[in-house]
């Protein structure tokens, strides 16, 4: 029996260097569950010898021979053999899972579920879920070192490390605004921490579990939620969007640029000479999502979720080598540890594409699960996350996704729009809360037709001209804009996070009863579906088409808790700052402390439901 186990092992690693592209083999192979091979057990590694590991979408095991990916909308992560491309089993995990890790061993695979704030740990072999501890709202990315599991935790700011034994939480770690994604390397005990709508990257230290090092790349760099080290432990790669809003000459080129910034990781000093500006070092693209780097540090591969691509830059030269083609939204590309193949996560299709790294083809399209949406919800979905067809954007360049990630915003305000200064509104529970935008002048989802032509640059879903977002109804007359609507109306808003006693919620409410806030502010929906002048518009500055200069339609409270800055020209960075602004929301000083305090422990529990 061990001769035979040895005989196997050889084969395995054999095989993995080995790893096929057999013109001959099918193009796709269908969800099967069978049980995998398994070598005998190898001593732990020591953490010397454990190579820098990123929370992603999709990852390869450190021993070469298992690939892991998430699948959010079906709640769960499927593995394949590495080598034969087989599917070894999908296993429900977590709700919305977004990213995973596997053990330095090979043998389990810890996920962040988004959805549901828990941590799934996954027995391999057995294709089974083994425990799921609760973590907090809303974790994103995991990373782990055999012993304990760091995790972001994005709305309390903090890193959450957890015994993976016993899942108990030994520490959190307050590191800043809405940490995401998570890089680690063991050999150097350092963890390394995005922040999604700043740029920033914090670094922290394993063996203390204090926090470090904070850097930044940029005010203006955003959607920054995954980070990789380089294989000698000298670099940090960030891939990001770099959100220009202060031009007010907005063309579709100007508007957005696709980068991967550079830390030297000895200094943490921003590496301004190895940025990797995409337009120009490969080709126009959307949403650079993640990374994956070649064993010998002299290439990069970039993920880029929103023009459905790969950009394959030489590091030595900062230039593109090989642009390919691949599933829809790609969120996560991995790579073995031979450097030989990359396999790419398409989250909207369900599919992983599978990557010669010699001659840049995709070898094969593996289906790792069916997504459950509804067909046309699905397809609008893609529709919102894509800027692969010139009828959404020119050139690759926007997606409604590069504003609205995962349909919430984008914390910025935009200074070139046509009607002014505008902060960027969350999409969640929209369609409850008709009509769009501040100047209140879309009165339904399918008015996003304007959006596409104006602000992405697209040709249009509707043939032929656009009517006025309030005159005649563009819905019914585009199959591919009444799907984007429909995914757009499928935004709905979770219960908040920051739940209160019921005692506090009553005397807030009574607060914000007794102090007028309810007259526009009309619950359950907590807006009014009208515009008033409250006194924060600028005549100057304010081009609303619809109705006086400086009305704004009333923005619903629901969901209110992320969605600062607060006004139409974000000028509140906080609930307390909207009710001391100086407009007509400026009550604070009829208040004592406890009223304060109440009123906005309720607007920040919003929705309770």
């Amino acid at each position: 029996m061990l001769l035979f186990a040895a005989l196997v092992l050889m084969f395995v690693r054999c095989g993995r260097d080995l790893l096929v592209s057999d013109p001959k083999a099918p193009p796709d192979i269908t969800r099967t569950i069978s049980e995998p091979v398994e070598p005998e057990p190898e001593p732990e590694p020591e953490p010397d010898d454990i190579a820098p590991t990123s929370a992603s979408a999709i990852s390869v095991s450190p021993n070469g021979t298992l690939v892991a990916a998430v699948n959010p909308d079906s709640n769960s992560i499927t593995v394949l053999n590495a080598i034969t491309l087989e599917i070894l089993g999908e296993t429900q995990v977590g709700k919305d899972p977004r990213t995973l890790s596997f053990t330095p061993d090979s043998r389990n695979i810890i996920v962040a579920n988004q959805g549901s704030g828990t941590i799934s740990i996954v027995d391999i072999r057995n294709s089974v879920l083994k425990a799921e501890y609760l973590v907090g709202p809303r974790p994103y990315g995991v990373v782990n070192d055999g012993k304990r599991a760091y995790v972001t935790e994005s709305v309390k700011g903090q890193v959450v490390t957890i015994a993976l034994d016993s899942g108990t939480v030994e520490r959190r770690i307050s590191v800043g605004p809405s940490p995401t994604g998570l890089a680690i390397n063991s050999a150097k005990q350092q963890l390394f921490v995005t922040h999604l709508f700043d740029g920033a990257l914090t670094v922290l230290d394993t063996s203390t579990s204090e926090v470090g090092t904070k850097v930044h790349s940029g005010t203006e760099a955003n959607i920054s939620q995954f980070v990789a080290i380089s294989p000698d432990g000298s670099k940090a790669y960030l891939p990001q969007t770099r959100s220009n809003v202060a031009n007010t000459a907005r063309l579709f080129d100007t508007t957005v640029f696709p980068i991967v910034n550079v830390f030297n990781i000895e200094n943490l000093n921003l590496s301004v000479e190895n940025r990797i500006t995409l337009d120009t070092a490969d080709e126009p693209v959307n949403m650079p999502f993640s990374v994956a780097l070649s064993p010998d540090g002299k290439r990069i591969y970039i993920s880029n979720a929103g023009s459905n691509d790969i950009s394959v830059i030489d590091l030595g030269s900062n230039k593109g080598v090989a642009h390919i083609s691949v599933g829809s939204n790609p969120r996560g590309i991995a790579i073995t540890p031979n450097g030989s193949h990359l396999f790419v996560n398409n989250v909207l299709d369900g599919t992983v594409s599978v990557i010669d790294t010699q001659s840049f083809e995709i070898i094969r399209t593996v289906k790792v699960t069916d997504i459950p949406l509804p067909p046309h919800v699905l397809e609008g979905k893609k529709i919102f996350n894509s800027a692969s067809s010139p009828l959404l954007t020119t050139d690759n360049w926007i997606s409604c996704a590069t504003c609205h990630f995962d349909g919430s915003m984008d914390k910025r305000t935009w200074l070139g729009f046509p009607d002014g200064p505008r902060n960027t509104p969350s999409l969640l529970g929209t369609a409850e809360t008709l009509p769009l935008h501040w100047s209140g002048d879309f009165n339904e989802l399918q008015d996003v037709e304007i959006t596409i032509r104006k602000i992405q640059f697209g040709d249009g879903l509707i043939k032929g001209q656009a009517y006025d977002s309030l005159g005649t109804n563009h819905a019914g007359l585009s199959k591919k804009l009444d799907y984007l609507a429909s995914y757009m109306a499928s935004l709905t808003l979770s219960p908040s996070p920051y739940r209160i006693d019921t005692d506090l919620t009553v005397q807030g409410k009574t607060v914000f009863e007794n102090h007028g806030c309810a007259t526009c502010h009309i619950s359950p929906l907590y807006a009014d579906s009208r515009s008033h002048d409250v006194g924060t518009g600028d005549p100057k500055e304010e081009k609303n088409p619809h109705g006086t200069s400086t009305s704004f339609d009333t923005p619903t409270l629901r969901g209110i808790w992320a969605t600062a800055p607060y006004f139409h020209d974000g000028s509140a960075r906080t609930l307390e700052e909207v009710l001391q602004s100086g407009t007509t929301h400026d009550i604070a000083s009829e208040l004592t402390d406890n009223e304060l305090e109440t009123l906005v422990d309720f607007l920040r529990g919003l929705p309770f439901e």
